[in-house]
């Protein structure tokens, strides 16, 4: 199964609300990246980042272990 299946429907919204309507390019860059891997530890460090840069602040990561294991990304059956 690839991550995007694993997004909480609200940040995959987010994203195609703002970001895909008013950049595109890398909306489209984002979307690459989550369907191209299994898990978000196979993220690179690039690839986290430009997603943290385009989501609301409501929804980036809370604290260190968020970002670490991405739990502010994933449903909850996928959280650690």
């Amino acid at each position: 199964m690839k991550l995007i299946e694993k997004i909480k429907p609200e940040v995959l919204e987010a994203l195609e609300k703002d970001v895909k309507i008013n950049y595109s390019a890398s909306y489209k860059y984002i979307i690459a990246s989550l369907k191209n891997v299994d898990r978000y530890r196979e993220l690179s460090i690039n690839e986290v980042d430009q997603l943290i840069t385009f989501l609301p602040q409501e929804l980036r990561p809370g604290d260190k272990i968020d970002f670490y294991y991405g739990d502010y990304l994933l449903k909850k059956e996928y959280q650690v």
